[in-house]
């Protein structure tokens, strides 16, 4: 008995050509979203990093800010009705203990807004004359 090498068919070679190429389409395609989810893992990571980094810094800003927006809608609600009735017992409800907490959360978060937007500007200005002292000058 002799041995005879196969031989491919014309069909034969061609599906082995065609099933190289779907090959080397799927492991494109498997790189592809092996890249994308790790750019995306990637950018998820540093994106909540930044967030946390910012909540922890105005952390505390964040919540005079919000304490300011509540009070004053709150005062505005409880001690100041916009009503006939309102205006008639306004005189005796400013002197109420509610109303004297929200008056002075609505004065001093407004004050310490006011301060910390004097203090970022002072620390941008100061970021840009720092950036702009290490550039050569012509």
């Amino acid at each position: 008995m002799s041995f005879r090498p196969f031989k491919q068919t014309k069909t034969q070679h061609t599906c082995s050509i065609m099933n190289q190429e779907e090959t080397e389409k799927d492991n494109l395609k498997n790189l592809f979203f092996e890249n994308c989810y790790y750019y995306f893992n990637l950018f998820n990571n540093g994106l909540f990093t930044t967030i946390k980094f910012i909540i922890r810094v105005s952390g505390i800003y964040l919540l005079w800010i919000v304490l300011h927006y509540i009070a004053a809608h709150l005062y505005v609600k409880l001690c100041v009705p916009t009503t006939i009735i309102g205006f008639l017992i306004s005189p005796f409800m400013v002197s109420t203990p509610h109303c004297l907490g929200l008056r002075w959360i609505v004065y001093n978060a407004a004050n310490i807004i006011t301060n910390m937007w004097v203090l970022m500007g002072a620390w941008i200005c100061s970021t840009l004359l720092i950036i702009n002292s290490e550039t050569p000058h012509e």
